[in-house]
């Protein structure tokens, strides 16, 4: 069994039974896992992300070896790929696939079920006795001669989002970015190298999906969409010739990709159902622009949501705060950014996230040097959250550290379009965030964090992140 869909699409393909429990999606997953266990299985695949979940990933192989310690269990996805040697020393760990997994897994299977050697399968670590061995790292995958994924291994009416009043699924097209941005874990994993499907490749992976499984609505989960223009333009022309009346409602896009863009450009894309881009502002000071590598500045986000302002396209930025070094008057220089952007364009939205160091990047080099203490162990990553700034952040300057904790949940509020959050919430919710809003929107905007009993209770109980 395997918790990816991008992985386990191969096994399938390659004749393996394939059983996927969900912890994220689905409430009875301890009970999904009971029965697939019935049987021993040739192996359990886990993936995760660095963040919280990885103490549900944890506890799903615990579950395993309890029941059948002779089954190895392989781990894969982002932070295994960040801290390989690490998350291989966890006792319910036997091999860790760094990297892209669809080959290499694949591989390991066959290798599993005929009892040979895993010494000769490129991109892995694994536990020999008491020692753990690293083969050779293997190559990125060619995504235009990829399979399309097997989404019918999943429950897809489980994964749907809905926005702008239809269900969406999320697609990718391609991998990796060539941009050098110091907090992202993407160089580090990608290496910088860029790699994408051809147009025709994924109008026929769009039409695959709309014949299926009845979808008409993408969120594409490229981390730079926009690369290659010629592609980029080549895609969105072909959803238009194609008449495919599909609506996309995410697509990734830096600001200074946005002030190269002619109106043709722009119209085109409304013409193919772009309802929304995902614009990664990071901040409103130059400085740390300049310090995370961002190489965009603060001009640029102005003039590209201006350009934006005249199409029914929705920008969403993403800021960050609580990065190492950034001084509370750097802090207001975001919020104010914020604002300015709102003002300018109403359309647009925002959203303030914790800046956290991811392992292998430079910026987490950064937070280290500054005093950082690196987890010892695989579980201790929990703390770990865009939602949370753990006890000991000694990247934080002090004052920063106070502002971040007790604004992270009034910055929700800044704008017009707050309520959105709240969509799928009960209406005297609803109702209590529209009476609050006057009281977070005066906290953002001047700084004060006096009596911040709102932001404690929401997290004492639970209802907004979580504090170690």
């Amino acid at each position: 069994m395997y918790k990816s869909r991008l992985c386990a699409s191969s096994p399938h393909r390659a004749g393996y039974e394939v059983e996927i429990v969900d912890q994220f999606a689905d409430p009875n997953w301890e009970a999904r896992l009971e029965t697939a266990l019935a049987t021993p299985p040739l192996c359990v695949g886990v993936t995760s992300m660095t963040g919280p979940q990885l103490l549900r990933a944890v506890e799903a192989p615990r579950r395993v070896k309890e029941r059948h310690p002779q089954v190895p269990v392989v781990w894969g996805g982002i932070h295994a790929s960040l801290m390989p040697a690490q998350t291989v020393q966890n006792p319910w760990v036997d091999v860790v696939v760094v990297g892209e997994g669809e080959e290499t897994f694949e591989e390991l299977l066959a290798v599993l079920e005929r009892g040979g050697s895993l010494a000769g399968v490129p991109g892995i670590l694994f536990k020999e006795g008491d020692r753990v061995r690293t083969t050779p790292p293997r190559d990125f995958v060619d995504l235009d001669r990829e399979p399309p994924l097997e989404y019918g291994l999943v429950g897809v009416d489980r994964y749907h989002r809905r926005l702008f009043g239809v269900d969406h699924l999320t697609f990718n097209s391609s991998r990796g970015c060539t941009f050098r941005c110091s907090f992202c874990w993407d160089p580090v994993m990608h290496k910088r190298r860029w790699r994408a499907m051809e147009p025709e490749t994924v109008l026929d992976q769009l039409r695959r999906i709309i014949r299926d499984h009845g979808v008409r609505s993408f969120l594409f989960s490229d981390d730079h969409f926009f690369i290659d223009m010629k592609r980029a333009h080549g895609i969105v022309e072909g959803i238009v010739r194609a008449n495919l009346g599909i609506t996309i409602s995410k697509l990734q896009i830096r600001a200074d990709t946005i002030c190269r863009m002619d109106r043709d450009f722009l119209d085109l894309m409304v013409r193919a159902g772009v309802k929304r881009f995902t614009v990664g502002i990071e901040s409103g000071s130059q400085r740390v622009l300049d310090l995370i590598k961002k190489d965009v500045t603060v001009e640029e986000v102005v003039e590209a949501n201006r350009k934006l302002a005249p199409y029914d396209i929705v920008p969403l930025y993403l800021f960050m705060m609580g990065l190492p070094t950034e001084t509370p008057d750097e802090l207001r220089q975001s919020i104010a950014l914020a604002d300015r952007l709102i003002a300018d364009n109403p359309k647009a939205a925002k959203t303030f996230n914790i800046y956290t160091p991811h392992p292998g990047t430079e910026l987490y080099d950064l937070a280290v040097s500054m005093g950082m203490r690196v987890p010892d162990r695989l579980e201790d990553w929990a703390t770990f959250n865009f939602r949370n700034v753990p006890r000991h952040a000694p990247w934080i300057v002090p004052q920063t550290k106070r502002l971040v904790e007790n604004l992270d949940f009034p910055l929700m509020f800044l704008g017009s379009n707050f309520t959105d959050t709240y969509r799928k919430t009960n209406p005297i919710v609803v109702s209590l965030a529209r009476l609050y809003a006057p009281v977070a929107r005066h906290r953002v905007r001047h700084l004060d964090v006096r009596l911040p009993i709102e932001s404690k209770l929401v997290k004492a109980l639970g209802l907004f992140g979580r504090q170690d």
